[in-house]
């Protein structure tokens, strides 16, 4: 019996609820959740990005003991900030490592942080730094003969994409329809000996960051989610799935640049809150403001072993360099329509017997228990 993890990266519970109800335009995600065991509600994290949130989820762990506690790495001393992903960087053991432990076979498709883990079929989630070529690192740090074979089998869907966007980008949800179609091949091929698959699926997550609410692109979009999402189910047939949105997303009508406005009293800005290294007068009177986060927050995230101060935007308002963000994340757990959810369906497990608390943490737990993986969980 294996285990498929899919992650719908930035979709909230409410979001999620709403296509599930919307069975003509997301019949996959509908049949999915009225057969599965749902659970929305469900807590996330701070800082609520995608690397602390997958790392967490990676590790059973928060991102005070994981050590992801950004999607960036600390400036270098250029003042250039490379990504976080790294699979070295986590501090703790990961399910793809306690898997390894009892020799079952790993697959994992632009996975969060997974970049040089030991993994069996493994297609990493790369960034290029100024200088690097993407394609070389990916092959560095992923599996070199499961890559070519997917490249030179599934390539021409970026390809087709790039042509269309002019060579200004791959955009999605290519991105999403490339994954999915070297998932599904994966499965066709190999899926008896497959023990845990981890997909990461973002064209969501995308298209809020880039593309104005009630947008053709966000439309387009989410029907991919759903469409990939059925394909995904039929080729992997009845084994135990999980399901998992990491944060949600939040429209943005102005993006504020601390650094800009204040130097070097900005340690980092993380979309929903940012962390100062000193106080800033005054602050609490600017319009963007809502709050400063409390002892527990800073604890959980990780940034209070850096000595800072970490302040919320207010929903609508997001901290970033980046001008362009139409939606962002980042923000405090606590957020109205600010949940994430989590659904399964497995013939093996009930979800009381995985102790569950209505937490992102939940996600580990439950993989754990499916393969009986020796993980220390929160």
């Amino acid at each position: 019996m294996g285990l498929l993890v899919i992650s719908f990266d930035a979709i909230g519970d409410k979001a999620f609820e709403e296509m599930a109800q919307d069975n003509k335009n997301y019949p996959n995600i509908a049949a999915f959740k009225e057969k599965a065991i749902y659970c929305g509600g469900v807590k996330t994290i701070t800082v609520s990005n995608t690397y602390p949130v997958h790392t967490t989820i990676s590790t059973g762990k928060l991102p005070k003991d994981h050590g992801i506690i950004s999607n960036m790495l600390p400036p270098n001393k250029n003042g250039e900030c490379s990504w976080a992903q790294m699979a070295k960087y986590i501090k703790t053991k990961t399910i793809w490592d306690a898997a390894k432990e009892k020799k079952l076979i790993v697959a994992a498709i632009l996975w969060p942080v997974t970049n040089g883990a030991k993994i069996d079929y493994h297609l990493p989630e790369t960034h290029a730094e100024k200088g690097q070529n993407l394609l070389l690192k990916m092959f560095r740090y992923g599996s070199f003969f499961f890559l070519l074979f997917a490249l030179l089998k599934h390539g021409g869907i970026l390809i087709k994409a790039i042509i269309k966007n002019k060579m200004k980008g791959m955009g999605q949800p290519a991105v999403d329809n490339f994954i999915t179609a070297v998932t599904c091949d994966l499965l066709k091929r190999k899926k008896q000996k497959l023990d845990l698959v981890l997909v990461h699926l973002f064209a969501y997550d995308h298209s809020f960051h880039y593309a104005e609410p009630g947008s053709k692109e966000r439309d387009i979009a989410k029907k991919a989610m759903d469409t990939n999402l059925g394909k995904l189910l039929t080729n992997w047939g009845d084994d135990t799935v999980i399901l998992f949105s990491d944060h949600s997303q939040i429209d943005i009508k102005e993006n504020i640049n601390l650094q800009a406005m204040y130097g070097d009293c900005v340690d980092e800005q993380c979309g929903g809150c940012a962390f100062l290294n000193k106080a800033i007068e005054d602050i609490e009177k600017k319009t963007w403001f809502e709050r400063y986060l409390t002892k527990e927050e800073m604890l959980e995230s990780g940034f209070s072993d850096k000595q800072v101060i970490g302040i919320a935007a207010k929903a609508g308002f997001c901290f970033s360099q980046y001008n362009g963000f139409k939606g962002n994340h980042g923000y405090p757990a606590d957020y109205e329509n600010y949940n994430v959810f989590y659904a399964l369906k497995s013939k093996k497990i009930k979800p009381e017997q995985a102790q569950l608390k209505n937490h992102i943490i939940d996600i580990t737990r439950i993989i754990a228990k499916e393969l009986e993986l020796d993980m220390d969980i929160d």
